[in-house]
């Protein structure tokens, strides 16, 4: 193994520029350590939290700047106390906030949020999932916590709105697959057809009041929702049709205070930070590899599919720029994945 490796990204964000100013460096092979792996990168998707990170930096980080938190590639070495692992295992990951993203020829990341890749899956469609379907895990079991509130799934109805989004539209599969009544929103007919062919049989408009159309379907009893866009936009509409002690999870923090209604209908809501565990190395930070080997074993079943929506089949500056132009669109369904070999 050679002991450089190129990297892309950026010193300065030029936040004011619409398109990312990438370029490419030589730097060391990063060494794990502990419970890290070392990973031959082979796939990476973007995600807003990419942008994210390069609105946050500050003009007094002179560092250089890599971006990319969805990865599938192979592992090459591994940390001394790494037991879930060995070399040579095809992987599929999310990353993290607080580490170096994977957009570069090898990437080190803890074993704890990494699970084995899908058999039946190439590394441009695994490279897809792990974020969304993370996120997802997370949400049903850990925050609106669906599988306490009736005895059986099929009696929960859960709301999501933006499903033909990249986190919405893994969530409708996840939450079908588990049994439960599933209501997805789309505002485009592109994005009705698409969570349609996903299998969401319910489909209301978020640009429309929820309640007509939620009547219309005759499905009032509304237990959960997962708003995955534009928290503000939508959170009144939400605090008028969700049951009187339902729960609500945002995957945005909201600008103003709640709805009074959330307050006379005790509504639970929380966020969903994939990241808090790994940032904050909670004790039950293992269970992202436990959700990432469960997403591993339904898709080798069938039950979901990838979201892969676009793909570069080649990693370099230009095909860069040109992925998170498309996702500041903000009319993607599905991932932006790009490719990536040395």
């Amino acid at each position: 193994m050679t002991k450089k490796m190129n990297a892309y990204g950026f010193y300065d964000p030029q936040k004011e520029q619409n398109t990312l100013p990438f370029e490419k460096i030589e730097m060391a092979i990063p060494e794990p350590k502990d419970r890290e792996i070392l990973v031959e990168v082979k796939a990476v998707s973007v995600n807003p939290t990419d942008l994210a990170t390069r609105m946050m930096k500050k003009s007094s980080d002179e560092s250089f700047t890599i971006l990319g938190r969805d990865v599938s590639g192979t592992v090459k070495k591994v940390g001394e106390k790494v037991s879930l692992f060995k070399e040579g295992d095809d992987v599929f990951y999310p990353g993290s906030s607080n580490i170096t993203g994977a957009q570069a020829d090898f990437h080190v990341i803890d074993e704890r949020m990494v699970a084995l890749k899908p058999k039946n899956l190439k590394h441009e469609e695994a490279a897809a999932l792990p974020l969304t379907a993370l996120t997802s895990y997370e949400v049903i079991h850990d925050r609106l916590n669906l599988f306490d509130l009736k005895e059986k799934p099929k009696d929960v109805t859960l709301l999501i709105v933006g499903a033909a989004g990249g986190v919405g539209s893994i969530a409708s599969q996840i939450a079908l697959n588990y049994g439960f009544t599933v209501i997805g929103t789309a505002s485009r007919e592109q994005s009705r057809a698409y969570i349609k062919d996903l299998g969401v049989k319910h489909i209301i408009d978020h640009s429309k009041p929820f309640g007509p159309q939620l009547e219309a379907l005759g499905l009032l009893d509304i237990d959960a929702v997962f708003i995955t866009a534009k928290t503000d936009e939508n959170i009144d509409e939400v605090s008028k049709i969700i049951n009187p002690q339902g729960r609500v999870c945002s995957l945005l923090p909201l600008r103003s205070p709640l709805p009074g209604r959330f307050f006379g209908k005790s509504i639970t809501f929380s966020y969903e930070l994939m990241y808090t565990r790994s940032v904050y190395k909670t004790s039950d930070w293992i269970k992202q590899h436990e959700y990432l080997t469960e997403l591993k074993n339904q898709v080798e079943q069938g039950f979901i599919s990838s979201n892969l929506e676009t793909h570069f089949k080649e990693m370099n500056e230009d095909t860069l720029k040109a992925a998170y132009e498309k996702l500041q669109t903000h009319h993607t369904m599905g991932k932006i994945v790009l490719s990536h070999s040395r």
